[in-house]
């Protein structure tokens, strides 16, 4: 399956042909307007209320949602294959799990990281998962990693594999990296999306290292994250209850 894009939302904005300003001056008459007659709207039918009685907010959906409760569990065993994701870690502290390859014993070492969290928040609200997800948002931008310094690429997600801003997840932000621990150079391309009262995270990191030595190392690329977490979101998406 090929990998759909997660587009950042870098286009730059432009006037589109159909709306091109006309380069020649109008050289028709000026003509009179006509006023429309005025109508009084209509009344809603018997029974019913008026727009703005009811009481509700259309514009708040106010869904509430539950994270999985094996968080482990919600990855294929074919995409886990396909990953090459051979180890499986249950975060004790946080409804989180995080899939990792099997590097091998000699060289050339290859290091391929996935972690998925799901964050309800201490509220376990929409209201709190919005300002959430705006804080959270503001400091990834900044700098995603204590270890690293801004972010290569950032942007706005409005597909993420097969899932679409606004059906599968209501909003959602893209970062990727390269930060350096102990001399070892590691590139991450991070998803955060929020779906109701939830923030999801999918993370996704790896390095090469041709020889032995770490500071040899060469980060993965934005291409190779995004392919990872492409892969996984459906099913990510889909284990929220």
């Amino acid at each position: 399956m090929a990998a759909a894009i997660i587009t950042a939302g870098c286009a730059q904005p432009g006037l589109p042909e159909s709306a091109s300003p006309d380069p020649s001056p109008a050289t028709s008459a000026p003509q009179r307007s006509r006023k429309p007659p005025s109508s009084s709207p209509k009344e809603p039918p018997p029974g019913e209320p008026s727009p703005g009685e009811s009481g509700e907010d259309e514009s708040a959906t106010g869904a509430s949602f539950k994270p999985p409760a094996a968080p482990c569990r919600v990855l294929s065993a074919r995409t886990r294959t396909a990953l090459s994701l051979e180890t499986t870690e249950r975060d004790k502290r946080a409804v989180a799990c995080q899939w990792s390859n099997d590097p091998g014993t000699a060289p050339p070492f290859r290091f391929r990281d996935l972690k998925v969290t799901y964050d309800p928040g201490f509220a376990d609200t929409e209201a709190y998962a919005k300002e959430s997800f705006k804080q959270k948002r503001a400091g990834d931008y900044r700098q995603p990693s204590v270890f690293g310094g801004v972010p290569a690429v950032k942007g706005e997600i409005r597909r993420v594999g097969t899932a679409d801003a606004g059906r599968h997840f209501d909003e959602g932000y893209y970062v990727f990296f390269v930060y350096q621990v102990a001399g070892a150079r590691r590139g991450e391309g991070r998803a955060v999306l929020r779906k109701g009262n939830l923030l999801i995270t999918i993370s996704a990191s790896g390095a090469d290292i041709p020889g032995r030595r770490v500071s040899e190392g060469r980060p993965i690329g934005r291409a190779t994250a995004e392919r990872m977490i492409d892969a996984v979101a459906e099913q990510v998406l889909a284990a929220v209850r």
